[in-house]
């Protein structure tokens, strides 16, 4: 893959995972309760409420799409597996998580004015309740990364890393005092 890839593969993990933590943040259940002689409320649970994992995971991963422009070689490789398994782990915990939402729900709903305390009521508004396109949207987003974190596990390798100017001056140092020639074609004087 070309460094034209590179570009790509950085933009599309950092997209994703910009994307399924925004996701993350939205509601992805959402139900209205009506109890007579209160006031009408609308109750919604974000995927962060119902499964904070999801936001924590889909950061690491946003982390790890940028740390692939300041990494090389097996470090780079390491940084392309951590972003997938972030990504697939939160994926995991998208499909998995109808239990722990029905739960932040029936929170909520214990929470909200317009209820009367009755458990029972909340579990059955909690099974009722309409779910959102965000949950799938987080879903979708975190297969970006996932997707880019294999392309760096794969090609990662071959792309361009950061110039020497970047390197530590302890280091620089240390490698361009092992021979003069070097320095000659930097312009500097090695008998200095």
């Amino acid at each position: 893959m070309t460094s034209r890839g590179y570009g790509t593969t950085v933009l599309l993990g950092v997209a994703g995972a910009g994307a399924a933590f925004f996701a993350a943040s939205q509601p992805w259940a959402r139900v209205t309760v009506e109890t007579q002689g209160l006031a009408r409320d609308a109750v919604a649970v974000s995927g962060n409420d119902a499964l904070p994992v999801v936001g924590g995971l889909a950061l690491v991963a946003l982390a790890g799409s940028v740390a692939v422009l300041a990494t090389a070689g097996r470090i780079r490789t390491a940084v392309g597996v951590i972003v997938t398994l972030a990504s697939l782990g939160a994926m995991i915990a998208v499909l998995t998580g109808s239990d722990a939402l029905h739960d932040a729900l029936v929170v909520s709903l214990a929470d909200s004015p317009a209820m009367s305390g009755d458990a029972a009521l909340q579990e059955s508004l909690a099974d009722d309740a309409t779910g959102t396109m965000w949950r799938w949207a987080t879903l979708v987003a975190l297969a970006l990364p996932a997707l880019a974190g294999l392309a760096v596990v794969r090609w990662g390798r071959e792309w361009p890393s950061m110039g020497r100017r970047y390197d530590s001056v302890g280091q620089q140092k240390a490698e361009t005092d092992d021979d003069p020639w070097k320095a000659l074609d930097r312009g500097e004087d090695p008998t200095v």
